[in-house]
């Protein structure tokens, strides 16, 4: 019975841990590009205050798959955590400026972009060795 429950848990925390997966590819591959790409400072604001709830949701959660994670995820968790925070605060800051493709926020909202690719890419799935190689 216990070992059934700890697969259980363990399953539900899978489920939990590819739901932020997907939420933090969402933000790096969808919505930054779109936002970003806009010469239009009041459309780029429009787009991330009518994302930031989901972002805000987002943190949450990922503090909630920390809580209940092994030990030995800690840290690539922490890093996307930590990754999606600074994107969060850079566009906060890119949607504040008055001034359309303000150079340095902009560059700033880029760069804490590459930070969450490079989080995510510790959660991609990794080929198989022996995928079309015969043994």
């Amino acid at each position: 019975m216990l070992l059934v429950q700890r697969r259980r848990a363990r399953e539900a925390w899978e489920a939990q841990l590819a739901g932020v997966i997907a939420e933090s590819t969402w933000l790096a591959h969808d919505l930054l590009p779109t936002a970003l790409s806009t010469g239009n400072a009041a459309v780029l604001r429009d787009v991330w205050l009518a994302s930031r709830p989901r972002t805000d949701a987002l943190e949450h959660r990922l503090t909630e798959v920390m809580d209940a994670a092994p030990a030995d995820r800690l840290a690539s968790l922490a890093r996307l955590r930590d990754a999606v925070t600074g994107v969060r605060a850079t566009m906060d800051a890119t949607a504040a400026s008055a001034v359309v493709g303000d150079p340095e926020s902009v560059g700033a909202a880029r760069q804490a972009q590459r930070q969450l690719e490079e989080a995510l890419r510790v959660f991609e799935p990794r080929p198989e060795a022996s995928m079309g190689h015969p043994q």
